[in-house]
């Protein structure tokens, strides 16, 4: 059945490649004949007519010279009957289409047939005998000159009807010879044809055979005839049985490598086995989580038996996304977007990778997570195995660390400046309780309070109330307001370092403190017999600060400042001309005059990275000066750093809708809340609300702010109140061991 289904198939398979084959040299053979007879035939043609116009023009030109001269005395005597009987006899030629005699003047003496049509050429232009040639003629202009002096010319034309009809009959007699050639190359095509289509088909008929997978074919018959078929016919059945000793090999050596691969398998799954059975109890017995995700987020199932210990059995969808879920909601959400990211791929991978929650809470646990991609050998992502790691008792150990280290600080601070640390704690507890009891939404209050003791704490070496105060600040500008659990981790820590400090300090009542120098100088004054009346109003000065104390701690914070922000070393001159203060009064103002310190630092200077001064050139200075000059008080803030940026700040300003017209007008902009001319916040500066405050101070006690700066040339803040007001606030602007004010006031000056 098999046989008699495929010998239809081959019988027509031999037929088709049989007429391809004749097909092709029927193509051949014709167009080579037909090539031939059509250049035979245009070569032909082309030399016949050659010939046949060459001897039109030479029978042109030689009648015309003869009948030129024939009719000369017809033109000398303008004789019409003598030019007609020459032109009669001449006609005698058919191929002859005209004859016309033309006088001097262009007028036509006698004419034998008629011309073709306007001639190209001019007649009075003709000297010698001129051949032209139109579409079916060929002609000829003679100049006819008589003996007695008349000029003429005559025009004769040849036609050329004879020329085209021999040029029909050799193309017909070419075409009929080209059909009888391509019809004899067609039949021995035929032949050629049917013969290599039998030897060739036979060839085409096994190979199909042998390519279709059937091996059991019988060598085809090989010709007598060596030639190229003969060759391939025997170069074929040699291939045949090769191929057939090559499966016998490969049948009996796939039969061998079966059994081992069988073997081999059975083993390596046995081994895999044990190897799975050892990683599940890697995998049940660390005390990190692993799984693995797919670009679908799905978990992998292999993962740490811990994961359900800490969160629970993982939901039925597999998707990472809804274990967080179950977990932390809001990091789960955070997760989404950012997986979404990752799997765009518009940013690089590490900065998407970057952006995945790294940290979870649960039943007052904390987790860390680790995401490590995998590629593929395209370097496209192709799964991200995921490390759980339980940092509890690390954050633990760290949050205890930092709290030794700030409580070192803090002990540091109150050794070296009681009075100042003290002042500090005073402040900063009066911050907390504003931020406690006021509103909680984006008030003015809430803002100043919170950058205030930001400032204050990171001064003094507490970052986690300055990192929490930060975070907070933060929060209030995204979303306008605070809520009450957001506040607790503040209130939380500082109620711990109160509790510290307070057993550092333990119970701190009013008392003096006296420096050597005097101690000294009220010793002397009694020695000299000083009256009662300065006697007392030195002893009443004790309870006044210098302002020199003031001075030298903002210093030490000004260098502190520079050194964490990577701007130093900076030379602090200090300028206190011997003055005191009421530390009750003025506690705001120096707490405030921090801001103006850290602006200074931060905007004014420039670390070397940046190009900021060279130690040639003296480096960064910043000056330090109370100061009393006639009736004025001040205390001012000098720097020799970049100055302010007027342009920035008049951009700032007109787009808070401030006015800008003035330098006054940018210096009020300035101390506005909210205007900062830092494109970015950070933790020292860019929210605009710390010269604001340092100017509220100043204007509650009576003064006025002065700004000077060009850039490039430095900066002077200068806070300035009348001086009257410092006898009224309890102050002592000189010792009263000193030369009388007036020469204190031009010393000075």
């Amino acid at each position: 059945m098999r046989a008699t289904e495929k010998e239809p198939k081959l019988t027509v398979a031999k037929h088709r490649r049989g007429l391809s084959i004749f097909l092709k040299l029927l193509i051949l053979i014709v167009s080579l004949v037909l090539g031939v007879a059509a250049l035979l035939a245009s070569h032909l043609i082309s030399r016949q007519v050659a010939e046949m116009r060459a001897d039109l023009e030479t029978r042109a030109s030689t009648y015309g010279r003869l009948t030129a001269k024939q009719v000369e005395s017809a033109i000398a005597f303008g004789d019409r009957e003598t030019a007609r009987e020459v032109f009669d006899s001449v006609a005698e030629d058919q191929d002859i289409e005209s004859l016309t005699l033309f006088t001097s003047k262009g007028a036509i003496l006698h004419a034998r047939g008629a011309l073709s049509g306007a001639l190209p050429i001019e007649l009075k232009h003709v000297t010698s005998a001129t051949q032209f040639a139109l579409a079916d003629r060929i002609g000829v202009a003679v100049p006819v000159v008589a003996l007695e002096g008349p000029r003429g010319t005559l025009v004769l034309e040849l036609s050329t009807r004879r020329l085209s009809e021999s040029r029909a009959q050799v193309l017909k007699h070419a075409v009929l010879a080209g059909l009888l050639a391509a019809a004899a190359g067609a039949l021995g095509a035929f032949l050629i044809a049917r013969n290599l289509a039998r030897r060739l088909g036979a060839i085409a008929v096994a190979a199909d055979a042998v390519a279709a997978g059937d091996l059991a074919q019988n060598p085809v018959r090989e010709d007598q005839a060596r030639d190229e078929i003969g060759v391939l016919a025997v170069a074929f059945n040699a291939m045949l049985r090769q191929l057939q000793g090559l499966i016998a090999q490969i049948r009996e050596s796939a039969r061998q490598e079966q059994e081992r691969l069988e073997t081999l398998v059975h083993a390596r799954t046995a081994e895999l086995a044990g190897r799975n059975a050892d990683m599940r109890q890697v995998l049940n017995n660390v005390g990190q989580g692993f799984l693995t995700l797919g670009r679908d987020g799905r978990i992998s199932r292999e993962r740490s038996a811990i994961l359900e210990t800490w969160f629970g059995p993982a939901p039925a969808s597999e998707a990472f996304v809804d274990y967080l879920a179950t977990i932390d909601a809001p990091t789960a959400a955070w997760f989404a977007v950012a997986w979404e990211s990752v799997l765009d791929g518009l940013l690089p991978l590490e900065v998407n990778v970057g952006q995945l929650p790294k940290r979870l809470a649960r039943s007052g646990r904390h987790f860390e997570l680790d995401y490590r991609p995998l590629l593929t050998e395209a370097g496209e992502l192709d799964r991200v195995v995921v490390v759980i790691s339980d940092v509890t008792t690390a954050l633990a150990c760290a949050r205890a660390e930092l709290d030794e280290r700030e409580t070192t600080r803090l002990f540091s601070r109150l050794v070296a400046d009681r009075p100042g640390f003290l002042e500090f704690l005073t402040e900063a507890r009066a911050l907390v309780e504003t931020i406690r009891s006021g509103p909680l939404d984006s008030t003015s209050s809430l803002k100043r309070s919170l950058h205030t003791l930001k400032g204050n704490a990171g001064l003094y070496g507490i970052e986690s109330v300055a990192e929490l105060c930060h975070g907070l600040e933060d929060r209030l500008a995204e979303k306008g307001r605070l809520t009450e659990a957001e506040l607790a981790p503040l209130l939380a820590r500082w109620g711990q370092i109160s509790a510290k400090v307070g057993a550092l300090v333990g119970d701190e009542r009013s008392k003096l403190e006296l420096e050597d120098s005097e101690y000294r100088e009220i010793l002397s004054a009694v020695e000299r017999g000083t009256s009662r009346a300065l006697l007392r109003e030195m002893i009443l000065a004790w309870r006044l600060e210098p302002t020199r104390l003031r001075l030298q701690r903002i210093a030490a914070q000004a260098e502190a400042l520079a050194s964490r922000l990577g701007k130093g070393p900076i030379t602090v001159d200090i300028e206190a001309n011997d003055l005191r203060l009421d530390p009750e009064r003025w506690s705001s103002f120096w707490a405030a005059a921090v801001h103006v310190l850290r602006n200074a630092v931060d905007h004014g200077f420039e670390s070397p990275e940046q190009g900021g001064p060279s130690k040639d050139a003296g480096g960064d200075r910043l000056g330090l000066v109370t100061r009393l000059q006639g009736d004025t008080f001040s205390i001012e803030f000098v720097d020799n750093g970049s100055g302010i940026a007027w342009d920035a700040v008049k951009r700032k300003a007109a787009a808070a809708g401030l006015p800008t017209r003035t330098r006054a007008d940018l210096v009020q902009a300035l101390f506005e809340d909210g205007l900062s001319t830092r494109d970015s916040v950070t933790d020292v500066s860019g929210r605009g609300i710390g010269l604001g405050a340092a100017r509220r101070a100043c204007q509650e006690l009576g003064g006025r702010v002065e700004v000077e700066s060009e850039q490039g040339k430095g900066t002077s803040i200068r806070f300035l109140w009348p001086a009257k007001l410092l006898s009224t606030s309890g102050a002592q602007p000189l010792s009263p061991s000193r030369p009388p004010p007036s020469a204190d006031l031009e010393r000075a000056s």
